[in-house]
This record gives C-alpha cells, sequence and structure tokens, in this order.
C-alpha cells in the first residue's frame, strides 16, 4: 500500500487528471503505466487497471494546463477540469499516483457533427460503484472519435479517447451491441463509456 498523505475528493478523483495536450516545449511521448493490473468488477466484468507516478511540477489557474514529469524526467501537459477544484491543493515537487480504469461503452453511434477527440459531456457517476476497487471515482464520458476497429463478433470497439491512448471496450448491454452491427471502422462516431480514476498525492 502507497502512504497516502493525502486523497482528493470524490469529485476530484472522477474529474481526474485526463487530456494529454501536445505542447512544443513539452515532450510528446506518452508516459508508460508504472504497472498494469486486471479486476473484475460486477456487471463490467475483467478490466485493466494503468497505474502512473507523476511529479506535479506547475500549474497555470488561468487555463487549468497542470504540468507532469515522469520518474524518466519527461514532461507533458494536461488540463485539469473544473470538477477538479482549486489547483491551489497542488504542490510542486509532489508525486501522483494515478489510476485508470477503462470500463464498457454504454452508449454509440454515427455522428453527424463534430471533430475527433473532442468531449461533448463528462458525468460524474459516483465516488465509487459497487465492485470498482477502492478510492476509484467513476464517470461517463460522452466523446466524438473516429472509430480504429470493431469486432462485431467479440462485441468490442477501439477507439482513440481524449488523451491520445487507444482503447478497446465491450459493449455494456444489448442495445449498445445492436448498434455496434451498424458501425465500420472509419466512421466519425460518438461514443459514451465508463472510466474510473483515482489520484492519490504522496509526500
Amino acid at each position: 500500500m502507497f502512504e497516502i498523505r493525502r486523497t482528493f475528493a470524490a469529485v476530484a478523483l472522477a474529474a481526474g487528471l485526463v487530456q494529454i495536450m501536445s505542447g512544443a516545449a513539452l515532450a510528446q511521448a506518452r508516459p508508460a503505466p508504472a504497472e498494469v493490473d486486471t479486476v473484475i468488477v460486477q456487471g463490467v466484468g475483467q478490466i485493466t487497471v494503468f497505474t502512473y507516478k507523476a511529479q506535479f511540477v506547475s500549474a497555470d489557474p488561468a487555463t487549468r494546463r497542470v504540468v507532469l514529469e515522469d520518474p524518466s524526467g519527461r514532461r507533458w501537459a494536461v488540463i485539469a477540469p473544473p470538477l477538479l477544484g482549486d489547483l491551489s491543493f497542488f504542490r510542486n515537487g509532489e508525486t501522483l499516483i494515478i489510476r485508470k480504469a477503462p470500463g464498457v461503452v454504454t452508449a454509440l453511434g454515427k455522428a453527424r457533427q463534430g471533430k475527433p477527440g473532442e468531449v461533448m459531456s463528462e458525468v460524474v457517476l459516483d465516488a465509487g460503484l459497487p465492485g470498482w476497487p477502492e478510492g476509484f471515482g467513476v464517470r461517463e464520458v460522452t466523446l466524438t472519435t473516429i472509430f480504429v476497429d470493431v469486432n462485431k463478433a467479440a462485441g468490442t470497439v477501439t477507439f482513440e479517447g481524449p488523451d491520445g491512448g487507444v482503447r478497446t471496450l465491450r459493449a455494456a448491454n444489448d442495445k449498445v451491441l445492436a448498434d455496434l452491427q451498424q458501425v465500420q471502422p472509419g466512421d466519425l462516431a460518438q461514443v459514451s463509456y465508463l472510466e474510473g480514476l483515482a489520484i492519490n498525492a504522496i509526500r
């Protein structure tokens, strides 16, 4: 167990540091997770939990851009959503343990407008739903994206998330599974999916 000196509120956990941005002054390589585990979640099945370790470098309250640094010294920027609250709670040099657990697709369809990577909405569902790992907030993200792959036999869809990472998630129910039959790789789509997030600060 990590020695946790401070745990952010449930809404902050669910909102998370989620959108990796491009910037000429920052290293663009996507950070590799420090750990990858699998857990069984009630009503969802087996999901993968990615754990990242990063040091807080700085934050701009006006733009809510937060700069993080991985253990190898590479830096990247994230946009902290308003629900994360006051960024002054972060301290320069403190270590953040960020855990991300993509869940299932709850709705999908072809998009008639929007651009890939555009987050249409984020809804905090709870500080933790039954069966989710302890300490996780759970949110539902609705995103405009382009399908990378559609496996109708397996009932899964692969798409690029708002952070640039590729996700392969399965349909949450029969309605989504039926809608999956109507879409193809390359389609501009609107996808809603569950994601669990936990952010702990260590000093």
